[in-house]
């Protein structure tokens, strides 16, 4: 793993099991139920917060990253049975406070010194490794640009040269395209900095205007996917058992899907229609549009991304906030993208998979 994606993984743990998130929550809790050891109510509505602010972890992928982190350093909190035990109190349904108390604040204290213990080796791995890191992409950062990163973390579009140069090549066109679109200026020149585990980050110079719309275009698109895979994760099954085999309803609900699903591409398609520069006559616009609006919608139903690196000083309270908003929603596909069963995935595959064209070889 690279030095830049450990101090970037560190980051993002510390963002959700830091003071911001998780540790304050656990403090919260403890503070509360010793103070009130004999609310029976309340110790029950802790036990259900805890159990949901866990699940909230696992969702964000917290105790994969902590295992890939701290390495055998020290021991992840999340590799305890700590939820677990949480269910468990609950399922017991204890009418006695002075027992639920007594359980309830034996888990939440060991998990927060074991967060606290974790937090502080993040900390010191991170104040490591942090003169190695070989490159700040503030040296390239200029007034007028943005530093991204095209995610591929879906090993079907990466696994295979000719996978991978087929897809670098389809997004090598789409970015000129796109830029004609929406820009006056052409795009510089892919430059691929490192391959990690578990994915291959390509960085690209875009200008802060391309950038800034890119991450616009990503947002919408992932929005409009989460709402797809909600439906399939959360209403879909639960609404067909109320259908009684009405095949009428079990058709309509067909019907609701395959809009949802091809929401997406009309949602950044629609997106890039308003991004585009109608005063600048483009040759066959609505076929550019078309071209990118494919290429992007399959890269995100693949569980692929772009991710922001650098932006301009002056600019970067805006396009960060942007970034935070589309890897949270991006973040929540990915857990939601595990739910949904085998024949859907496979299905999702099928579907938004452009397949590279078969290689002629000469002979000799």
């Amino acid at each position: 793993m690279t030095v830049r994606k450990i101090i970037e993984l560190i980051d993002y743990i510390k963002s959700k099991i830091g003071t911001d998130f998780y540790a304050t929550r656990l403090q919260d809790y403890v503070v509360t139920i010793q103070n009130n050891p004999n609310n029976l109510v309340l110790l029950k509505e802790i036990n259900e917060k805890a159990i949901l602010d866990y699940e909230s972890l696992v969702d964000a992928e917290i105790p994969n990253l902590l295992e890939k982190v701290l390495v055998n350093k020290v021991k992840p909190f999340t590799s305890e049975n700590y939820y677990q035990q949480l269910v468990d109190v609950k399922e017991q349904n204890r009418t006695d406070p002075n027992t639920l108390y007594s359980q309830l604040n034996s888990i939440l204290t060991n998990i927060q010194s074991l967060t606290h213990n974790n937090i502080a080796e993040l900390d010191q791995i991170a104040q490591t490794v942090r003169p190695f890191l070989s490159r700040d992409y503030t040296t390239l950062q200029q007034e007028n640009n943005a530093i991204f990163a095209i995610v591929f973390a879906n090993e079907h579009t990466y696994n295979s040269l000719k996978l991978l140069s087929f897809e670098l090549k389809n997004w090598d066109r789409a970015l000129f395209i796109y830029q004609q679109i929406v820009s006056d200026e052409t795009p510089k020149c892919f430059e691929i900095i490192e391959v990690d585990q578990g994915s291959i980050e390509v960085v690209i110079n875009l200008l802060f205007e391309v950038g800034t719309n890119l991450l616009d275009l990503f947002k919408t698109g992932l929005e409009v996917y989460a709402a797809y895979l909600a439906y399939k994760t959360v209403v879909h099954d639960q609404l067909a058992k109320t259908f009684n085999g009405n095949e009428e309803l079990i058709e309509l609900e067909e019907k609701r899907e395959k809009l949802l699903l091809e929401n997406v591409r009309l949602a950044v398609k629609k997106e890039l229609q308003k991004q585009a520069k109608h005063t600048k006559k483009h040759e066959a616009l609505e076929k550019k549009i078309d071209e990118v609006a494919k290429l992007v919608t399959e890269h995100i139903i693949k569980g692929n991304s772009v991710k922001l690196l650098s932006a301009p000083a002056d600019k970067s309270d805006e396009i960060i906030e942007k970034e935070l908003s589309k890897e949270l929603t991006y973040i929540k596909t990915k857990a939601d993208y595990k739910k949904i069963d085998e024949p859907t995935k496979q299905l999702l595959l099928d579907q938004f998979t452009t397949q590279p064209p078969p290689e002629q070889y000469e002979k000799e």
